[in-house]
């Protein structure tokens, strides 16, 4: 609808580089969403996990098409999608999964921009966990950034917690602070 560049992959990816080639001249981050594809869905992540069984080799082929040329067109941030993939990561859905955040976006795409939830006080994931175990889980995938979480002053001590307790690396913050840095100073 009204969200998208439109419903053909390599449209969408057209249009997408071509925005992002267009804002690079102006002082404005640019964000890609929402990872690894929210177009083929049947519920509304705002109120509770829409599932969605394809193959890799289909997101290969339409889902990940736009994301890869928003990457190689410089895009700044990328934004989760409160889904689940069962057949890329059958246990978490995609805020949560290492598999797809640290492992497909960081690892396979080459991203190193900021990753950022979407709302975490959305019923895609309020459902599945407490506000603070949501925030905690977020990081430990790869997020950079938390997008409204349910309580912020509980997601920042309980994510503190996990890295006093050892379930988050320090190194993992920092590098998320280093690229908050490089966005802030762009």
């Amino acid at each position: 609808n009204v969200r998208s560049f439109g419903e053909e992959a390599d449209t969408v990816a057209q249009l997408t580089s071509a925005f992002i080639k267009g804002t690079q001249q102006f002082s404005v981050l640019t964000s890609a969403k929402h990872f690894p594809g929210h177009g083929d869905t049947d519920m509304d992540s705002h109120l509770s996990l829409p599932v969605v069984a394809h193959d890799f080799e289909r997101l290969q082929q339409l889902e990940l098409v736009p994301f890869k040329s928003a990457i190689a067109s410089g895009i700044d941030s990328v934004m989760t999608a409160h889904l689940q993939l069962p057949n890329i990561d059958p246990e978490h859905p995609s805020t949560f999964s290492k598999v797809t955040l640290s492992g497909l976006l960081r690892h396979d795409l080459g991203f190193d921009g900021l990753i950022v939830t979407d709302a975490l006080v959305m019923g895609g994931i309020t459902g599945l966990c407490e506000p603070d175990e949501a925030a905690v889980r977020a990081v430990e995938a790869g997020a950079d950034i938390l997008l409204m979480p349910g309580d912020v002053e509980g997601a920042i001590a309980a994510v503190c917690a996990a890295v006093d307790a050892g379930r988050i690396a320090p190194a993992a913050i920092l590098r998320s602070v280093e690229r908050i840095w490089r966005a802030k100073h762009k």
